[in-house]
């Protein structure tokens, strides 16, 4: 019997299958973790498929033997998953290797500790008395020692090995540290009384009921749940995910950010308790790898997490929630780089299940998916309670700035933020942008300071009271200058205000105001999001301010006012989405005021108050945001009408980058440009052309169906890759969701 393997290795020049013979001492089978020789090397790989052969490889080598195989469970791969695998690398164009590391589960990939044994066949007489007695003694040896200390040669080991003198053992030694009690593994271990499900309004019961219906139908199905903020749709989703578990499934929640896993896991962790398991990026490695096989042990039928959670081994799957699942963050942006919304549908249909798509707010293809009847709409359109949306005041900073008044806060925010503190409730304020100022400009000769190794602006922080320039991307960093490197002018001026700056004016403005900051500068700490927000439902703080990372799916009582200090930041971003990112965040932040008792007010600072999505988020306005924004994309023949490949070509030399991307532009036109309606723009500079010393072009194209224009792609990419004139990293995206 002959293995395939695939090679636990993402480069493209190893990405196939290899054949190794099975000796008779190895018991494998599909799915199997081995250990095999590769190169000079012994390295772990998968066997995807066993095979009758006579030996030969088809060239001149001749088959080499698996080392051995590894059996503990959490170490080999389920059928389904090696579908997931097939999936990933047909539908995003990865290697086999970026597919295998994706669906693997945690510390399967621990570092090997390679020792030679004595095998049972193996005497004194054939091996030196004193090497004989030293492994025996040590119960093996390892290559280095070998060399140094007894002098073998490789080719001596070698022989060794073929004469089953020495065997090849590998032992994985998993780094996990020391045992840390996380707060989720107190809850987990606990006896608590459960908590029963609440009475569902009209809407939520008809959008149950649908769901309970096609829970026991047995079909893969997709269902959006439009509700406005504040509607219930967490409480259907537990609903429906208790239908799943009495008719035998397990269930798969999905939620975009970090910062809500922690609220979203209390929760269902008062409705289901132990049958939780959690699964997200800020777990150690020990907490992944027993969460993990708490799952594989069906110890948790029920999995909250951020994206990867999408390949949590949950069996016998009857629901897939995907909570605000506009979000960009669905999309994985390292290779392979999939969409967790089509992972999703790919389980559901193997397993039969139901996909539900939440949000207020849903993405425009989900919605076009709605009309042309792929997907079934359920809607919630209005608050629990029959609570009213909060107010929105839209401030026009032009206006503002024309009465002379500068300040971040402009004076509908500051009264209203006074008023909050004065009635001792609370707000949140957002701002898209992390930082103290986001530019430094010279008046004199208009340079601005910019990262050496980055084509991008150099943003103003504060570390520990210090003053210095920081890159968002490569993370240079640099003193505060005093005089402008190009023309040695002192009339330098910071321009723009981060989430620093506002933290700065709130204190100076508001006397004994407590606030909470939450970005990636103050959240890059283990439990940091569970312990700010804590504080902050507890009332320890008056105002949250932050990112996108509050913009979302947070619930609390006493939050009155949501102030958006600067609306125009994602507004004006070279990218065709921008309008609909900028709509999508402010409903979404807007929907954290007044979400219980409480009445809500929100005040939008900007600069653009009649642009459409700026109107339409003011009103609630789904419905108006759609038809304005389809109408645009239709005209352009943008997503959903089309489907949107981006190639990112990128090497040290410019020269190099650019003219790979000219020889991948030609190959892209040769493929595909005598089909229908697909449009190959010309290579072009990357929005951000330089990125940590290294050049980059993109080259973008436009299809309607990915089926028609799938081999091509592939044939252009691997033509270019395979060339040995050229040398430059090329990055495949499909489906890509951002263009800048």
């Amino acid at each position: 019997m002959i293995a395939k393997v695939a090679v636990d290795m993402r480069a493209k020049p190893v990405d196939r299958l290899y054949d190794y013979i099975i000796p008779d001492h190895v018991s494998v089978e599909v799915g199997s973790c081995v250990e095999i020789p590769f190169g000079q090397r012994v390295i772990t790989g998968y066997v995807l498929a066993l095979i009758d052969e006579d030996g030969s490889s088809g060239d001149s080598h001749p088959l080499r033997p698996i080392v051995r195989a590894l059996t503990a469970e959490a170490s080999s791969l389920h059928p389904e998953m090696m579908g997931v695998m097939a999936f990933l690398k047909d539908r995003y164009l990865c290697t086999w290797g970026a597919a295998l590391q994706t669906v693997l589960p945690p510390m399967t990939r621990a570092k090997a500790s390679a020792r030679y044994v004595l095998s049972e066949h193996a005497d004194e007489g054939q091996l030196d008395a004193a090497l004989f007695s030293y492994i025996k003694r040590y119960k093996g040896i390892t290559k280095k020692t070998l060399i140094d200390k007894f002098g073998i040669t490789k080719r001596q080991l070698d022989m060794w090995v073929a004469q089953d003198v020495l065997q090849l053992d590998i032992r994985h030694t998993a780094r996990l540290g020391k045992k840390r009690i996380s707060s989720h593994e107190h809850a987990v271990t606990r006896e608590e009384q459960l908590e029963s499900a609440l009475p569902l309004s009209i809407a939520q019961e008809e959008a149950y009921q649908q769901l309970s219906v096609a829970l026991h139908e047995g079909k893969m199905r997709t269902f959006v749940l439009h509700g406005v903020t504040g509607s219930g749709k967490t409480e259907v989703y537990l609903q429906a995910i208790e239908c799943a578990l009495q008719a035998g499934h397990t269930a798969l929640m999905l939620v975009p950010e970090i910062a809500l896993t922690a609220q979203m896991t209390t929760r269902f962790r008062r409705r289901f308790g132990q049958r939780i398991a959690v699964l997200h990026s800020r777990l150690s490695d020990r907490e992944r790898y027993e969460e993990w096989n708490r799952i594989v042990r069906k110890e948790a039928d029920v999995v909250v997490g951020a994206r990867s959670a999408i390949f949590a081994p949950l069996s016998h799957v009857g629901l897939i929630i995907i909570d605000e699942e506009h979000e960009q963050t669905y999309k994985q942006e390292s290779d392979p780089r999939y969409v967790v919304r089509e992972v999703a549908e790919w389980r559901a249909k193997y397993h039969r299940a139901v996909v539900v798509l939440g949000s207020a707010t849903p993405s425009l293809e989900t919605m076009y998916r709605v009309e042309r009847e792929r997907y079934t709409l359920l809607t919630l359109p209005d608050r629990i309670g029959a609570r009213p949306l909060a107010e929105v005041q839209v401030v026009d900073m032009r206006a503002e700035f024309r009465k002379g008044l500068h300040s971040l806060f402009s004076e509908p925010l500051k009264l209203s933020l006074e008023q909050v503190l004065e009635r001792e409730e609370q707000a949140i304020l957002f701002l898209n942008r992390r930082g103290y100022t986001t530019i430094l400009l010279c008046r004199d000769c208009g340079a601005a300071a910019t990262c050496p190794d980055c084509d991008l602006s150099l943003t103003l922080h504060k570390v520990q009271g210090a003053s210095v320039l920081r890159c968002h991307f490569c993370g240079h960093m640099e003193p505060l200058p005093t005089h402008c490197v190009n023309c040695g002018s002192t009339r330098i001026r910071q321009f723009g205000a981060g989430t620093q700056k506002v933290e700065q004016a709130l204190v100076e403005q508001f006397s004994g105001v407590r606030v909470i900051r939450m970005d990636v500068d103050t959240t890059g700490t283990k439990g940091a999001h569970e312990r700010m927000l804590g504080e902050f439902e507890r009332g320890e703080a008056d105002v949250l301010l932050g990112t996108q990372m509050i913009a979302k799916g947070l619930d609390f009582g006493r939050v009155t006012l949501v102030g958006v200090v600067a609306a125009d930041t994602s507004l004006h971003i070279p990218d065709f989405r921008a309008a609909e990112r900028t709509f999508q965040l402010l409903v979404q932040v807007a929907g954290r005021a007044g979400r219980h008792d409480l009445p809500g007010k929100v005040v939008i600072q900007t600069f653009s108050p009649d642009h459409y999505a700026i109107m339409a988020a003011q009103k609630h306005d789904y419905a108006q945001f759609f038809v304005t924004e389809m109408a645009a994309r239709k005209a352009m023949q943008y997503p959903p009408y089309t489907e949107i490949t981006q190639f990112l070509i990128a090497h040290d030399t410019e020269q190099v980058a650019l003219q790979t991307a000219q020889t991948l532009h030609e190959a892209l036109l040769s493929e595909l440009s005598l089909q229908k309606d697909v449009r190959i723009f010309a290579a072009v500079p990357a929005s951000v052309p330089r990125l940590r010393g290294v050049y980059r072009y993109q080259i973008t194209v436009l299809y309607p169906s990915f089926m028609r224009v799938k081999e091509g792609l592939s044939r252009a990419y691997q033509t270019v890759l395979g060339s040995a004139t050229f040398h430059a990293t090329i990055v495949v995206d499909v489906n890509a969701q951002m263009l800048f």
